[in-house]
């Protein structure tokens, strides 16, 4: 009778060791979908990534970064209600989740719904400060708000935190275009030229800023080099040059 106990008490050992086993495997395993799921989503395969991402979190249903990548796999494919689900979820299971916030944030924005999305930009900056993204993404929705005094409160802490940045030296440069402060305006846009000294459409933008300031000889010259870099663009500008509008050209 001793040595049956001791057999039972074996086999119960044994469940107890092989339960944390089994819970470690289905957590390997949703980490593995995951990692292909984002090489499937690098290389612009979404249905493929969103059935990755889905036994991912069949797997493991508090992988909050399984459905942070499952909602923007659905935000490229256009399914927006999806999307939205997906990272609300993934801010359940996570709440300082600053990167969530912020692709919520761009949701919101791309579905016009604005409020919402400036709280999402706001909520990831609280939970991480350092977010570059997340102050640039609510600076370019200030602009599209036209907005144009809190926008240069978010680019120029952007700026603060990544110097050089081109996307956010052209925004901040328009939004102080836009509140008539060309001289910071032109600066912002020649420092943008300083990295990129042959872009065409940086050109065409500091043109623009000069004509805006009343400094047409200025303008003019820009005129000219965008004209040996791309004539089409170059006509554009000689048309706004002798208007009083801040043209984005492309």
């Amino acid at each position: 009778m001793k040595r049956i106990a001791m057999k039972k008490d074996l086999i119960m050992s044994l469940i107890i060791l092989m339960l944390p086993i089994y819970i470690q495997a289905q957590e390997v395993g949703a980490v593995s979908y995951n990692n292909q799921g984002v090489k499937q989503m690098n290389v612009g395969k979404y249905k493929e990534a969103i059935e990755l991402f889905n036994r991912a979190t069949s797997l493991e249903p508090n992988y909050a970064t399984a459905f942070n990548n499952l909602g923007t796999a659905y935000y490229h494919l256009g399914e927006s209600e999806k999307a939205i689900r997906s990272l609300q979820r993934a801010i359940k299971l996570y709440p300082i989740y600053a990167e969530a916030h912020n692709q919520l944030g761009v949701f919101f924005a791309d579905t016009s719904q604005t409020d919402k999305a400036v709280d999402a930009f706001k909520e990831a900056i609280r939970q991480n400060p350092s977010s570059v993204t997340a102050y640039y993404n609510l600076g370019a929705l200030y602009i599209r708000c036209q907005k144009f005094k809190m926008a240069i409160k978010s680019l120029e802490k952007a700026k603060k935190l990544q110097n050089g940045n081109i996307e956010i030296l052209i925004n901040l440069s328009f939004a102080y275009g836009q509140q008539k402060h060309y001289s910071k305006a032109i600066y912002l846009m020649k420092e943008v030229i300083n990295f990129k000294p042959d872009d065409a459409q940086a050109h065409s933008l500091l043109g623009n800023l000069y004509a805006l300031a009343k400094d047409k000889k200025s303008a003019l010259a820009h005129y000219g080099i965008v004209k040996s870099l791309n004539p089409q663009m170059a006509e554009k500008l000689y048309q706004v040059i002798y208007s009083d509008k801040f043209v984005i050209f492309s």
